[in-house]
């Protein structure tokens, strides 16, 4: 059986060939109707774009490429999902990688990235410095960064209004009562992200009149679960006075939960717990965790067009941001403090 061309797509779809290029090229010069239905019509028909043929016009891979810090972790792991499920709906091959939130492996990433000549590059860089920025800036592709992004620069990145979902997580628990809220954060200070979400915390307790004890703070050396509950046995040693926890993500909130609980405390009747991604496992713990819900595979989505777009646009187009909205899911681990 012969493959369908793109002349029979676009008689099928009512639309010139001119348009099914550009909707496999991932150009905005289409209506997302127009592109719905060309898209439909490729996945009934079967056809396949000749990516070969194309790179040799376009001197382009049709390949994209995605550096997340551990997709073993629920939100990197729904994060690359809606990447996929974009990129793939776009005609485009995917190759990834894990930097373990190593500078080192960021770079190594970049220099391999380059050298498969992707198209195109979505990006969680671990030490989103000025320095960095700059090696990342060098990229021969367009970069799209997602959720720890570079503040200040020229740059695309896809984020959530970090400072207003961090405000209303501590003003749900000054609301409970709880004056003593403590935040556990992941290693990444330079992370406009992260710094976004320690600035809605601290704007928060201002508004109520309540200054910021630093010994309220504590880091994690890695933003995982194990990271979350050596983080937390570290504050609770250095003062049992804190009666709620603010977890930056919900795996370093399940292992905050842990250490909680091999202290002989009780949750949420001696310390509430916030999380923050809302990861599939946070409403099935034994205490359904309180967080924050990020649009996780959107977030990938959104990525994934606003770098197709670069990448048909051209290297002069203008730096885009999305920012998308969350929404503060209260479960069990949060209630009034006993005293």
């Amino acid at each position: 059986m012969d493959r369908p061309t793109i002349r029979e797509v676009a008689e099928h779809a009512k639309v010139s060939t001119q348009t099914v290029s550009r909707v496999i090229n991932g150009s905005s010069l289409v209506t997302s109707q127009t592109r719905e239905r060309v898209l439909e019509t490729i996945a009934k028909l079967g056809f396949e774009p000749n990516h070969a043929a194309q790179s040799l016009v376009t001197k382009r891979t049709r390949t994209l490429a995605y550096l997340v810090y551990d997709i073993t972790n629920p939100f990197y792991g729904q994060l690359v999902r809606g990447i996929e499920d974009a990129a793939f709906t776009r005609g485009y091959d995917l190759i990834g990688g894990n930097s373990d939130a190593a500078h080192e492996k960021d770079l190594m990433y970049l220099r391999t990235f380059s050298r498969k000549r992707v198209d195109g590059i979505l990006a969680t860089v671990s030490y989103p410095s000025r320095e960095t920025f700059k090696i990342w800036q060098s990229a021969v592709c367009p970069v799209v960064f997602l959720d720890y992004f570079f503040a200040g620069e020229e740059c695309s990145y896809v984020t959530v209004n970090n400072r207003e979902a961090a405000r209303g997580v501590v003003n749900h628990l000054l609301d409970l009562g709880h004056s003593r809220i403590a935040i556990v954060t992941p290693p990444s200070p330079a992370s406009a992200s992260i710094r976004e979400r320690v600035e809605g915390y601290y704007e928060a307790l201002a508004e109520r009149g309540l200054p910021f004890d630093p010994s309220l703070a504590a880091s994690c050396e890695r933003q995982t679960e194990d990271g979350g509950y050596k983080a937390t046995r570290e504050l609770f040693a250095r003062s049992t006075r804190q009666t709620a926890l603010f977890c930056f993500n919900d795996a370093i909130a399940i292992g905050a939960m842990r250490a909680i609980l091999e202290m002989g405390l009780a949750i949420p009747g001696d310390v509430s717990i916030v999380g923050y991604d809302d990861v599939p496992i946070s409403s099935m713990l034994r205490v359904p965790l309180t967080t924050v819900a990020q649009p996780i595979r959107r977030m990938g989505e959104a990525a994934v067009e606003l770098l197709t777009e670069r990448i048909a646009q051209g290297p002069s187009s203008p730096h885009r941001h999305i920012i998308l909205d969350t929404k503060l899911i209260i479960r069990e681990s949060t209630a009034h403090p006993r005293i």
